[in-house]
């Protein structure tokens, strides 16, 4: 983190980049959409930046295809088809032609190993949740059967009592 003193001014700005990555189906600026932008901070009455320290980047994912030159020549609009990857398959092949990606790729893997361990562990247990579920239902079901079966029997003895008195 840096920092810039304002001239005449007893306060320290602290600044760090940042950077927002909006992955939603409606753009920033509808009338406008843009794949990458930057923005700062300026004075609203003469338009004068306030600081080139302080500035928010833009990556809208829906809008690869508006990349410009610039953005492809500093591989902006390959950065952004990572976030969008639905398979580890296809997150490998891309991060082949890359060696940052690759890194990249690496650190995505490793932060949700946990994830997907937990992943497994909870359909396990849903799965485990939901055999227990079936299998009480189908005993309520043997017993509803067994109950009508007995019902039936009997119904059927009293038939042939009443089929022996005619």
């Amino acid at each position: 983190m840096k920092s810039a003193v304002s001239p005449g001014l007893s306060t320290i700005i602290k600044y760090e980049s940042c950077v927002s990555i909006g992955q939603g189906n409606a753009s920033l600026f509808e009338d406008t959409p843009e794949f990458y932008a930057t923005y700062q901070m300026q004075n609203v009455k003469n338009h004068r930046i306030y600081t080139d320290k302080i500035r928010l980047s833009v990556v809208e994912l829906n809008h690869i295809e508006l990349a410009t030159e610039e953005d492809r020549l500093h591989k902006i609009d390959q950065w952004a088809k990572l976030f969008k990857i639905k398979t580890w398959e296809e997150l490998k092949a891309m991060a082949a032609t890359d060696q940052y990606m690759e890194s990249a790729a690496d650190t995505m893997y490793e932060l949700s190993a946990d994830r997907m361990i937990r992943e497994q562990c909870r359909r396990r247990a849903e799965y485990e949740l939901y055999q227990k579920y079936q299998a009480e239902e189908n005993a309520r079901k043997d017993a509803v059967i067994a109950e009508q079966s007995a019902v039936i029997e009997d119904l059927k003895r009293q038939l042939a009592k009443a089929q022996r008195k005619d």
